[in-house]
């Protein structure tokens, strides 16, 4: 199920979570949370985004810089010794990691 540079499927998953920004202030949300802590939702969009060739596809997509207004989210992705760092401004999340992104958003406003 992982691609390629990811660690054993039995390796822990850890993940930190930051949205940013937006029109009002003070919506900051943080969340560090370890899969197993993740509700079904979640838990299925983070294995889809894990497929294939993981989240390093989506580290090479270049940025557009925030736009007036939007929230900014900023993912890590821990499994074992494989970390990836996401950045992305609300218009610019890819639709395969949207599922993710967004289950991640209510996880943290619980």
């Amino acid at each position: 199920m992982r691609g390629p540079g990811w660690a054993s499927i039995s390796d822990n998953v850890r993940l930190r979570f930051r949205r940013s920004g937006g029109i009002f202030a003070g919506n900051r949300l943080d969340l560090d949370v370890d899969e197993s802590e993740l509700d079904d939702e979640a838990a299925d969009a983070l294995h889809h985004a894990l497929e294939g060739d993981g989240l390093a596809r989506f580290e090479r997509l270049p940025s557009r810089g925030a736009g007036a207004d939007e929230y900014q989210y900023d993912l890590t992705v821990q499994q074992g010794d494989d970390v990836h760092t996401l950045r992305f401004d609300e218009s610019q999340v890819p639709s395969e990691l949207a599922p993710l992104i967004y289950a991640l958003e209510r996880h943290a406003e619980k």
